[in-house]
Parts: C-alpha cells; sequence; structure tokens
C-alpha cells in the first residue's frame, strides 16, 4: 500500500491529464542532461571527454589559429628585417666603391708629375731659368742656414 502522503502526490501530478495518466517529467537542465549522456557514453565506452566537448575543441582550434597567425606575422616581420639588410648593404657597396674610387684618385694626385701640371695649369707656374737655379755641392755649407742662402741666390 501507498502512505497517504504518496498518495497525495500521486493524485496531484495526474489532476492536470485527465485521461491521460502519464506522469509529469521532471525538467532536467540542459547541462544536467549533457553530464548524464556524456557519463553514460563513457560508460559504453564509445566517447572521449574531449570528443563530447566542443567548447574544448573550439578554443584548442581558436589558440591554433590565433598560433599560426603569429607565425605569419613574425615571418613577414622576418621578411622586412632581411629586405632592409640588403637594401642598406647594397648602399654599402656603391659607398665602398666611391671610396675605393677617391683614394685611387688620392694616391694619383700625390705623384710630381701630377702636382707640377696642376701648378702650371691652374696656378701659372713655370719652370725656372737656369739663371733662377741654385746648385750647391757637398763641400758648400752655408752659415747663415740653407734657407737664408736660396733666398739670397734667389732674389739678387
Amino acid at each position: 500500500m501507498i502512505a497517504a502522503e504518496q498518495w497525495y502526490e500521486y493524485q496531484k501530478q495526474y489532476q492536470k491529464y485527465g485521461l491521460d495518466m502519464r506522469p509529469e517529467e521532471e525538467s532536467i537542465s540542459h547541462r544536467e542532461r549533457r553530464k548524464q549522456e556524456r557519463e553514460a557514453a563513457r560508460a559504453r565506452g564509445m566517447v572521449l571527454k574531449l570528443q563530447s566537448d566542443h567548447r574544448i575543441m573550439l578554443s584548442l582550434v581558436v589558440a591554433i589559429a590565433i598560433a599560426l597567425m603569429t607565425v605569419v606575422v613574425m615571418v613577414s616581420y622576418a621578411a622586412k628585417i632581411t629586405y632592409d639588410i640588403n637594401t642598406i648593404k647594397a648602399e654599402n657597396d656603391v659607398i665602398i666603391g666611391e671610396i675605393e674610387d677617391l683614394d685611387m684618385k688620392m694616391l694619383s694626385s700625390n705623384t710630381v708629375v701630377y702636382i707640377e701640371s696642376q701648378a702650371k695649369s691652374e696656378l701659372g707656374m713655370k719652370n725656372p731659368d737656369t739663371k733662377h737655379c741654385v746648385y750647391l755641392s757637398s763641400t758648400e755649407t752655408p752659415e747663415e742656414g740653407f734657407a737664408d742662402m736660396l733666398k739670397a741666390k734667389a732674389y739678387n
């Protein structure tokens, strides 16, 4: 026999159905129902926990996508830096070539022939006459100094 309290609840549940005497289903939240389904599937050995939880899979896919985007950004930045380095190397090669040209011009401009040609063309200098030349021998030693003796012979 059923206790009085149980009978009262039994009648209360079936009053709204009239002739249909099915019991009212208890409302189970969506989360609880999913949890029960997962437990049942795990008990049968059919579904792994990661496969059944879509949120974990979605977050894993998002994390991988972010990691791949980061790699793409880093590779593009490395390519830009490499391009900049190659551009600077090319500019350095041009500057090194100019320096080598200037060194060659400097070495060629230090010769006596170049200096003499520049003195004749730009400054209007000319070779001295024989009367303006001073010849010194090893026996002659100037008393006052070589510069004073040259000055005296050149301008007298």
